[in-house]
């Protein structure tokens, strides 16, 4: 399993996700183009995520094979429930 902090940005609800979310979220990752990968959020300063937020949260993943061979600090990534992206995120720390 690989943890990260990242910087989370939920789009508004003319974007995409029309209610909160909150602690254990499993959204689809998006680090490579080709593939989406699971991975399950942990709000750290707040109790729900709301459209229009962003803030900074954990999210663990089982495997790093699937975020891609320049995943690390800086590595900028898309989550979503299906084909179009809900959020936007960028790696901040590898714990």
């Amino acid at each position: 399993m690989i943890r990260v902090r990242a910087n989370l940005k939920l789009y508004r609800s003319d974007r995409g996700r029309k209610t909160s979310f909150t602690n254990g979220y499993k959204p689809l990752f998006n680090f490579i183009t080709e593939m989406k990968t699971s991975g399950q959020i942990t709000l750290k300063d707040k109790h729900e995520f709301f459209p229009g937020d962003e803030g900074i949260v954990e999210i663990g993943f089982l495997n790093k094979d699937y975020l891609g061979s320049n995943f690390g600090i800086g590595t900028k990534f898309t989550f979503g429930e299906g084909s179009e992206p809900l959020g936007e995120g960028e790696v901040k720390e590898i714990i």
